[in-house]
Parts: structure tokens; C-alpha cells; sequence
């Protein structure tokens, strides 16, 4: 009934107001979008991580990491062409939509008429990977738009749901891995259609990009640590799939990992919320360098547990810069394609640049004349050399603005945008100075109160409240507390 999905929303509201790490109240709408967002990412895991989605698949190493990366690069120019044109796909996502459908069944049923042609693998991934763009910054939007509230703790959720779904891998053989693989992309496009419909998304309000640039308020280091932590998930991924296979041990430990990585940053983000974006790039960089190290020294068996530490280090800070990025598209009311699919670009161009010298220095014969000695301690040492300078800029600054960074005018004009405390491109750090001497009190009662009257006019927006129907909405803050 539209009066209990009135009070879903009304709950949602104070959870979003009354403190951190709080859950909203999903109804059985928005959990069809949960689904197909862990359909989602769980396809997006297989592929890169896995080999599952090549039929029939055996030891070929080398092509196999073709199509890996044509996959990522594949990705990658989908959420550029995305970004660029941003306002042409905001204002029509049901043909991005369908476009992305095009693209992934041309890209999976190469997959499978060419499967005995191992030099068309990079070219059918290519496609699929064109699909998945598309429709992972629909999903981006989906989430910034309706979990805004809790949206660090949905992000990390989806992770963990994702990568337990994927464990099912374990269980299926090499016949019918390509068909457990593709699975995920059929529930994760069905569930958006259904979520298109649901929600109407076609008809919500497009913010033109000139104006979502000029709200944008993350400076470049925040894409230099994103950037960074893609690589170093590349860097490890690659090492992996360089001389391990689909059902190999290895692949088991490192869904174990995964999976613990993730219940642990939920069961933080629900709790406490200690792990933020900067902590974890402060902390995250040091141990990249460090557990990269050994990797020119260890025996070639041995190099896929420094692999796998270096993978579920890269979680943290993924994790974190996505739901910060999500977090800051709420704030400062960005078109969120646009500044999803650049935030997403940024991190597979890493993960491209991780796997290339993955694979380029771990290749079991080594290349150019050179031994597997010497391109794998080279290897290491150019992504050890490009960890320790983003680390020099990425480790002295925060990098995202939060709500104690960005003043909302207790009334504001419809249609107005936040305004930053100072000037865009401003260090955090000076920032937040600023707010200390204007008094934390005056800060709090401008930041709060603001942030719960724009939701209370979203919903009475969208449901035709009337001025009375207002009020009560408005007192649902004084009941609440």
C-alpha cells in the first residue's frame, strides 16, 4: 500500500538524519534493485578475477589474460563515452539500457561460437565489457539515488553478497561454468528493468553537466588514490591469473579472504565507522609496497598468497572511495552518471594499468629477450616506484568532502546548490579550519537540520503532499529524537 511505502521513505529520512551506519527499511521494490546491483558486481568479480566465463576453458595463461583485459579496457571506454556524454544518457536510459543488453549478448555469444578461436577471446570480452559499462553506471545512479542514507553500508553489502554468490564457482565444473557465469548479467539486467519501471526513472529531473561541474567539489588527488588502489587490485589480480586457473586452490583461499575483508569493513561501517577513505589510503599504501616487495624474491608457487594479501588490501580502499564518491554525489546533487561513470573510469583505468604489468612481468617464458626473473623483479619495481609517488600525494590530505564539510542554508532555494565552506580545490585540512572558527555548534545546526528538510521536500515532491501533510512530515524529526 502507498501508505506503508510513505512510511519506508519517512524512515529512511530520520535514518538518514539521526546518525551513522544505520540500515534503511527496504521494500520489496528497492531489494529487486539490491539484487541486480549484487548481480551486478558479482559479474564484474568473475570476470576479472575469474576465468569462468571462457567455455571449456584450459592453462593458456597468456590468452587468457587478453581477454581479462579487454574486458577492463572494454569497461573503461564505456564509462568514458558515458562520462562525455552525459547528458545525452541521462535523458535517455532506456536506450542505454537497451544498449548495454546489445552489446553483452554479441559479447557473451562470441564467447561462445568463437570458443575454440583463442584470438577472439579479447574481442568478444571487449564487447561484454562495453555492456557492463553501460549498465554499471545505471546502477550507480540507482544506488546514489535511493540509498544515500546508508549508502556506505549498502556498498559494502553488495560487495560481500557478491562475493559469496560467486563462491558457487567452486562447485561448478569446467562445462558449466560459462553458463553459472553468465547468470549474473541476465539477473542484473532483468532486475534494472524492473527497477526502470518501478521507479520511473526515466522521468526523474537530469542535472545538465555545467552545473553538476560546477558543484563538483573532489580534487585530483582523490582520482590519483582511486587510481592507485585499482592498480594495485590489477596488479594482483594479474599475478594470480597469470599461473593460477579458474579451480585452482588458490582461487578458494582468496574467496575465503575476500569475503572475511568484506563482512569485516560492513561490521565496522555498521558499528563504529572507523574505516574511512583516508585512513585506509594511509595505511593501504605502505602495505601495498611492502607485501609487493617479496614478490621478486618468493618461488613462482608461492607468489599467489602475496597476490591475494595484495588483492584484499586493495578492498579497503575501493570500498571506501566508491561509497565516499556515491556520498558526495548526494551532497552536492551531481548528475550521477556523469560523476559516476568518471569516479568508476578512473579506477579500471588503474586496474588496466595493474594487470598490463602483471602480466607483462609475470609471464612464465618473460618477454622481449628477457627472463621471468628479471621481468617479474622489473614488474614489481615500476608498481612499487608508482605506489610510493601517489603515496606522497594521496597521504597528507583527505580527499572527499563529507556533511560536516558542506553548508546547507537552513531553507534553501528550490533547485540551489550546496555551497562549500570554501573555495573548490581547497585542501580538506584548510577546510575544515574554517569551520572550527565559525563554532561547531553553528555548523551542526546549519548542516543537519538543512540536509532533513531537502529529503522531507523530495518526498512531498513525489508523492503531491499538501502544506499540512508537510508539517506533520517535518515533525517526524522531534518525534524521532
Amino acid at each position: 500500500m502507498k501508505t506503508d511505502h510513505d512510511a519506508e521513505l519517512v524512515h529512511e529520512l530520520i535514518a538518514g538524519d539521526g546518525g551513522r551506519g544505520e540500515w534503511l527499511l527496504v521494500n520489496p521494490r528497492m531489494l529487486v534493485g539490491l539484487v541486480g546491483a549484487v548481480a551486478c558486481y558479482a559479474w564484474l568479480f568473475l570476470m576479472v578475477g575469474t576465468s569462468a566465463f571462457v567455455p571449456y576453458v584450459d592453462a593458456r595463461s597468456a590468452v587468457i589474460g587478453g581477454a581479462h583485459f579487454g574486458f577492463i579496457v572494454g569497461a573503461a571506454v564505456s564509462l568514458v563515452v558515458t562520462w562525455l556524454l552525459s547528458d545525452f544518457f541521462a535523458r535517455r536510459k532506456l536506450f542505454q539500457f537497451v544498449l548495454a543488453v546489445v552489446l553483452t549478448v554479441a559479447g557473451c555469444l562470441a564467447l561462445w561460437l568463437f570458443r575454440s578461436d583463442w584470438e577472439w577471446l579479447p574481442c568478444a570480452t571487449l564487447f561484454t565489457g562495453f555492456g557492463f559499462g553501460l549498465l554499471y553506471s545505471l546502477y550507480g545512479e540507482f544506488i546514489c539515488l535511493y540509498f544515500h542514507a546508508s549508502i556506505k553500508a549498502y556498498v559494502l553489502g553488495i560487495f560481500l553478497s557478491a562475493a559469496l554468490v560467486c563462491a558457487g564457482l567452486l562447485f561448478a565444473g569446467a562445462e558449466t561454468s560459462f553458463f553459472f557465469a553468465i547468470v549474473f548479467p541476465l539477473v542484473a539486467f532483468v532486475a534494472y528493468a524492473c527497477v526502470f519501471a518501478f521507479f520511473h526513472l526515466d522521468k526523474r529531473a537530469v542535472v545538465d553537466h555545467k552545473v553538476s561541474d560546477s558543484r563538483h567539489r573532489v580534487v585530483w588527488r582523490s582520482y590519483l588514490a582511486t587510481l592507485t588502489a585499482g592498480m594495485a587490485a590489477g596488479f594482483g589480480l594479474g599475478c594470480l591469473l597469470s599461473s593460477e586457473t579458474v579451480q585452482s586452490g588458490a582461487y578458494g583461499l582468496a574467496e575465503v579472504l575476500v569475503v572475511a575483508t568484506c563482512a569485516g569493513l560492513l561490521f565496522d561501517a555498521c558499528r563504529k565507522n572507523r574505516i574511512g577513505e583516508t585512513l585506509t589510503m594511509r595505511f593501504f599504501l605502505p602495505f601495498a609496497a611492502v607485501v609487493a616487495f617479496p614478490l621478486m624474491f618468493v618461488p613462482q608457487s608461492s607468489k599467489f598468497v602475496f597476490a591475494i594479501l595484495l588483492l584484499c588490501g586493495s578492498i579497503f580502499p575501493i570500498t571506501c572511495s566508491l561509497s565516499a564518491m556515491c556520498k558526495h554525489i548526494v551532497l552536492c546533487d551531481l548528475a550521477p552518471i556523469r560523476a559516476f561513470s568518471f569516479g568508476r573510469f578512473v579506477c579500471f583505468i588503474g586496474i588496466a594499468l595493474g594487470m598490463a604489468l602483471a602480466f607483462g612481468g609475470f609471464l612464465h617464458d618473460g618477454w622481449g629477450g628477457f627472463s621471468y626473473e628479471t621481468t617479474s623483479m622489473a614488474s614489481v619495481v615500476v608498481f612499487m616506484v608508482l605506489v610510493i609517488f601517489s603515496a606522497s600525494f594521496v597521504m597528507i590530505e583527505d580527499n572527499y568532502p563529507d556533511e560536516a564539510r558542506i553548508k546547507r542554508s537552513e531553507s534553501p532555494a528550490e533547485g540551489a546548490a550546496p555551497a562549500l565552506e570554501v573555495t573548490p580545490g581547497t585542501p580538506i585540512r584548510l577546510a575544515e579550519t574554517s569551520a572550527d572558527e565559525s563554532g561547531q555548534e553553528e555548523a551542526d545546526h546549519v548542516a543537519r537540520p538543512g540536509i532533513f528538510h531537502i529529503r522531507c521536500e523530495i518526498v512531498a515532491k513525489r508523492y503531491g503532499l499538501s502544506n499540512r501533510q508537510r508539517e506533520v512530515l517535518g515533525m517526524q524529526r522531534r518525534l524521532h529524537n
